[in-house]
Order: structure tokens, then C-alpha cells, then sequence
């Protein structure tokens, strides 16, 4: 998974650590080590390393792992077989739900806690441990999704030779899966009111998930509604896309040999409940981290109470260690508080963009379509023309008038199992991932957009 670069300090204090611990976990379990220097920091290397982790389970080609988890190339960590990759995977999926429900519980508990400082400091000794888990959730799942689906598209091989109609079977034999991402664009469709946002989706990010500083959809529902009515027509459609992956499945099972159907079968329903799981389990963190914001919140109205901090969002530029040093009592006055957190205000002032990921382009969901190309750069775009293809740095449910309405969408970043790529599928709605996308063309240029290709070419469709 993506940690961006630029988090304030607590968010990075808590993610990159917990993330490299993750890896740590899953290597071990899988008998090989992981080479040194490697740092949460750099999403490249993190994404190289979990398609060398994701080819030592399952087998799969190295560049095939690296290609969905957005990658330009795996670390080589040896290669493992599709059989264990499928125990593994089976192991996941049983015993997921368990741990879903005890982090949600986790994180119901936190909100309803009373604050005094010993229920502060007992629920700050619990949010490491409880990120790192979600975190070693969201990478097993990833490893078990990416096989899976590469392991899916080995068998489609056999029986379907060129490339591209491969790739779109395998698409079409993954639209439609519901997920908590989606569940959340279906509601913004409906029109939900927002008490109903905030009793469903209330713990989700809305602009950058990871970022614990930024709001939740609890607390921005009004903004996320707004006054206008749900866009109409939409192009995004949940019940297409189950139409179109009840036809892939007759294709698929007609095509394949009476001897494969049963091992196509199974790897298909894996693939399918695989990619649920990951989408759950970036859920799972999106569950713990709006507990630790709640958290950090409470900590921060103690701190401003004696004056230690001046506004309730210094908290954010505190990493977890130094939090605790000021709750416990370490820290007793401003002047230990005041100069760390002036320096490190400057420090985010002058910090730079985060670079995006240098893969490749993949798509991940809908058919060869065309339109223009319209270039967003934040959530209040203008007025859209009709059937546009849109075209964003990152993709998060702020976006979700943009993306309900276009004929495609395209994400400068991510990779087969980001939140974009999980509600494309679920509405089987075109998208092209990764890579950065080449092209640097302005608004209005007509373009086509062809997932089974992993392609953006400049010009309408050719008869």
C-alpha cells in the first residue's frame, strides 16, 4: 500500500513504522528475509517490496506482481508455489471477519470513552499495536488479491490467447464486487441525508485517508451532500456491472475445458472475496485511525487546558512518543512544546509535493471507451462537458460528483487494489491507474481510454 510522504508527524510517526513492521511479519511467515534499507517512506520500494513478497507465496511472474501493485519492478525473494498462495489466501478469508470485528469494536469503544487522563493514556498505549495490526491485515490481503487475480488471469491463458480479451474477461469477471468504498459512492448516488453518512461512513477519509490531521466524513457529511441533487444520468452503475460479471462468468466457464473448470471456478470465487477482504481491510484502518484522530483530539484539549498547546491542531504536528511525553508529564510547560512544534509548522511549509509512482499504467475496470479529457486539481471543478473521461493525481470520495457522471477515470497514481480501482469495479466504470500517465494533454482534448490494454491514446475510437 501507498503511505504518502508528505503526513504530519504524527500520522508518520504511527504508519511507517507500523508499515515496516508489517512487512517484517509477513516475511517472516513466508521464511525470507527482507533486504536492508528499506523505507516506509518511499512508496516505490514498499510496492516492490509487497510484489516480492506476493511472488515468494504464490509463484506468480515477478513482473506480472510488480504490474498490479504498482511497481516497476519486485525485489527478488524467491519464488514460491500457487498452491500455497491458495491455502494462504483461504486462511485469510476465514479468519478476516474476526479481526474486522474486533477493530471496529476498538474503535466504537474510543469514541464512547469519558476522558480522563488515565482512559487517555490507556487508550495511547493501545493505537500502535492496533495500526500495526490493520496494517499486517492490508498487506496479507494485498498479497493474497494480487496472486489470486494473476493466478486468475494464468488460467483465462490457456483458453483465450490474445492478451487484451484475456485482461477484459478477467475484468469483467471482477466488476460488480461490493465493498465498503462503494458502498459509499452508492449512498452519495442516493441522495442519503447526512445523519445517515455519519452512521455509516462516519470514520472514512474524505480527502486523504491516511492523514490523521484531515477530517472524516463525520465530520464534513453536509459538505459531501452539498445542495445539489445526485448527478443524473450517472455512468457509474453497480447493477451493469453485475450484469457484466454474470456474462464474463458463462463466457469464461463455456470456454474452458471440462477438466479446468473446477480449479477456474475456485480461483474466481477467490479472486472475488480477496478483493472484498483488501477493500475491508483498508476499512479496518480507516476505523482505527479516526479512533486515534478522536483520541488525539481529547489529548489535545487537555494539553490547551494548561497551556501546553495553543491550538487544538498542534497536536498533529506532535509524533506519538512525544505525545506521550507530554501527557505523562515529561513535558509540564509550553516552552518544552512551543519551539518542536514552530519548527516543524516551517518544516511542512517548505516540504515539496509528493512525487508520484513511477509503474506502469494498468487498468483495472470497464470497457474501451472514449471522450474528453477533463484535468481536475481539486474536488470543485467546473462545470463538466458531457461525456468526459477525468483525470486526477488521486482519487478519494470528495471526487465522488466527478467521478458518478464520467464516461472514465484515470489516476495518475495507484495500482490494482487502491480506493479508485475498488469503486471503478464496483460500478464498472473505466479506469487506467498508475504509472504517473504519460500524457500532459489539456482539458478538451478527446481521448481513448482502453483498460484491457493498460493504454490512454490521444484520438476517438477507430472503426
Amino acid at each position: 500500500m501507498n503511505i504518502p510522504q508528505n503526513l504530519t508527524p504524527l500520522s508518520a510517526s504511527l504508519l511507517r513504522p507500523a508499515l515496516t513492521d508489517s512487512f517484517t511479519r509477513a516475511a517472516r511467515q513466508l521464511g525470507v528475509e527482507i533486504p536492508a534499507g528499506v523505507n516506509a517512506a518511499n512508496p516505490g520500494a514498499m510496492n516492490a517490496l509487497l510484489a516480492g513478497l506476493t511472488t515468494a507465496l504464490w509463484g506468480t511472474n515477478p513482473l506480472d506482481a510488480a504490474l498490479l501493485l504498482g511497481s516497476d519492478s519486485p525485489r527478488e525473494l524467491g519464488r514460491g508455489k500457487a498452491g500455497r498462495g491458495v491455502k494462504a489466501a483461504q486462511f485469510l478469508a476465514q479468519d478476516f471477519p474476526r479481526t474486522f470485528g474486533r477493530m471496529k469494536r476498538w474503535s466504537e469503544w474510543v469514541f464512547a470513552s469519558e476522558w480522563s487522563q488515565a482512559q487517555l493514556l490507556q487508550v495511547m498505549e493501545e493505537i500502535e499495536p492496533m495500526v500495526i495490526e490493520a496494517l499486517s491485515w492490508i498487506n496479507l490481503s494485498a498479497m493474497a488479491a494480487a496472486g489470486s487475480y494473476a493466478r486468475l488471469g494464468d488460467l483465462i491463458a490457456k483458453f483465450e490467447k490474445n492478451e487484451a480479451q484475456a485482461h477484459a474477461l478477467r475484468l469483467g469477471l471482477t466488476s460488480g464486487l461490493e465493498t465498503p468504498d462503494s458502498q459509499l459512492i452508492q449512498a452519495l448516488s442516493a441522495g442519503v441525508a447526512p445523519e445517515k453518512l455519519r452512521s455509516s461512513f462516519g470514520h472514512m477519509g474524505v480527502v486523504e485517508p491516511y492523514e490523521i490531521a484531515l477530517p472524516r466524513v463525520a465530520e464534513l457529511a453536509e459538505d459531501l451532500v452539498g445542495t445539489k441533487a445526485p448527478p443524473e444520468p450517472m455512468t457509474w452503475d453497480i447493477f451493469r456491472a453485475r450484469e457484466r460479471r454474470e456474462t464474463a462468468m458463462q463466457t469464461a466457464f463455456g470456454r474452458v475445458g471440462f477438466l479446468g473448470r473446477s480449479e477456474l471456478k475456485k480461483m474466481v470465487q477467490l479472486t472475488q472475496v480477496t478483493l472484498v477482504i483488501h477493500a475491508k481491510a483498508r476499512d479496518a484502518l480507516a476505523h482505527v485511525l479516526a479512533a486515534t484522530r478522536h483520541w488525539a483530539q481529547a489529548a489535545a484539549a487537555e494539553g490547551i487546558s494548561d497551556g501546553r498547546l495553543a491550538h487544538r491542531d498542534e497536536i498533529f504536528l506532535l509524533e506519538i512518543e512525544e505525545i506521550k511525553q507530554m501527557m505523562t508529564g515529561e513535558w509540564h510547560s509550553r516552552d518544552h512544546v512551543a519551539p518542536l512544534i514552530a519548527q516543524r509548522r516551517q518544516a511542512r511549509d517548505r516540504q515539496p509535493a509528493a512525487a508520484s509512482n513511477a509503474s506502469r499504467p494498468l487498468g483495472v475496470a470497464g470497457d474501451k471507451t472514449q471522450g474528453r479529457l477533463l484535468v481536475l486539481h481539486s474536488p470543485n471543478a467546473p462545470d463538466a462537458p458531457s461525456g468526459y473521461i477525468a483525470l486526477a493525481t488521486r482519487w478519494t470520495p470528495a471526487w465522488h460528483r466527478a467521478l458518478l457522471m464520467a464516461e472514465g477515470v484515470i489516476a495518475r497514481d495507484g495500482d490494482l487494489l487502491g480506493w479508485i480501482a475498488s469503486v471503478a469495479r464496483a460500478g464498472d466504470l473505466p479506469a487506467l491507474v498508475g504509472g504517473a500517465i504519460d500524457a500532459d494533454w489539456p482539458s478538451g482534448v478527446t481521448v481513448t481510454l482502453d483498460p484491457a490494454r493498460n493504454r490512454l491514446k490521444k484520438g476517438g475510437l477507430t472503426r
